[in-house]
């Protein structure tokens, strides 16, 4: 797989210390031993490990990736999420610490909300902390909440957005037939995705999609990623998370993602511009929680809540 991603000119890898339980940093790491290349390697910290992502917890993550993955150069490093036990003001300090001794090139977030993301540009500002340059979001058209505020800030701020989720976990392949099947694989006792994904209202704005795919004789898969691309509110800079679980899949996102070739029909387009006015009203927030020093927290939509004991 990760040679047929290499031909297609892909240099990109991204993980994270928690994926599967600490195991995917050492396959991805015999991956690219297998397929010697130019990987651009991203992997992030997470709060739910010893020490989260206040200073020790930083230092200890990273020294395990590290070891993990070959002592390899880090082009990404991110904080995953916010950390309830640790200041955001520390995880900045401690971050760029571990940046300026080499560690890493760039500081990345994820799942942060976006007063949050406002803050940590303040507080890098004000303390010459490493400014984050690329936020990883959920980001599809079933989930376009990151478009009211966060992209725009990102933008002003010069910080890259980087969509995951952009098939909505399968249910933009079309492969999930009704919100009262559950079918096997992420979705099966995973209660870190079912809420986010397993409702009405997306199965509703899914089978609109559908239908008007099957009518334009395009795949929902291609449609997807071409409405990303070029219709919706990623800018140039921004990028889209590519994943598969097999080669056919791979394949498939690849071949959408490629520039050229015909543009969308217009009735395809609209049903994938319409799916948000299905799904806005109760969408899964794409923050999780906020830092211990988030000013008024207590009272702030907490967001999406996440065991990281479970799937991720």
């Amino acid at each position: 797989m990760l040679r047929k991603f290499a031909a297609a000119g892909g240099t990109k890898l991204d993980t994270a210390r928690i994926y599967a339980g600490g195991a995917t940093e050492p396959m991805v790491e015999a991956a690219m031993t297998a397929v010697p290349g130019d990987w651009k390697l991203g992997t992030k910290a997470h709060p739910s490990q010893e020490g989260g992502v206040g200073t020790a917890g930083l230092e200890m993550q990273l020294a395990a990736s590290k070891t993990a993955m070959g002592h390899r150069h880090f082009a990404e490093y991110y904080l995953h999420q916010p950390d309830p036990e640790h200041a955001l003001l520390e995880s900045l300090e401690a971050a760029t610490a571990l940046r300026d001794a080499g560690a890493f090139t760039a500081l990345g977030m994820s799942n942060y909300h976006a007063s949050e993301v406002a803050r940590c540009f303040d507080l890098c500002e004000k303390h010459g902390f490493a400014k984050p340059t690329v936020y990883q979001g959920l980001y599809n058209p079933l989930n376009r909440a990151v478009e009211d505020e966060l992209l725009p800030l990102l933008k002003a701020n010069g910080c890259a957005f980087i969509a995951y989720n952009p098939l909505a976990a399968g249910l933009l392949t079309g492969a999930h037939a009704s919100v009262d099947v559950v079918a096997e694989g992420r979705f099966k006792d995973n209660p870190n995705y079912l809420p986010r994904f397993y409702t009405a209202a997306n199965f509703e704005a899914v089978g609109a999609i559908r239908g008007a795919c099957d009518a334009a004789g395009v795949s929902m898969v291609a449609a997807t990623y071409k409405w990303l691309l070029r219709h919706s509110a990623l800018g140039a800079d921004d990028g889209v998370l590519l994943g598969a679980s097999t080669l056919a899949q791979l394949d498939a996102n690849l071949d959408a993602c490629r520039e050229g070739g015909d543009d969308l029909p217009a009735s395809v387009v609209e049903s994938l511009d319409g799916a948000w006015d299905i799904t806005r009203d109760g969408a899964f927030p794409y923050w999780r929680s906020y830092s211990a020093d988030m000013p008024g927290r207590d009272g702030l939509d907490p967001g999406a809540s996440y065991d990281a004991a479970k799937k991720k």
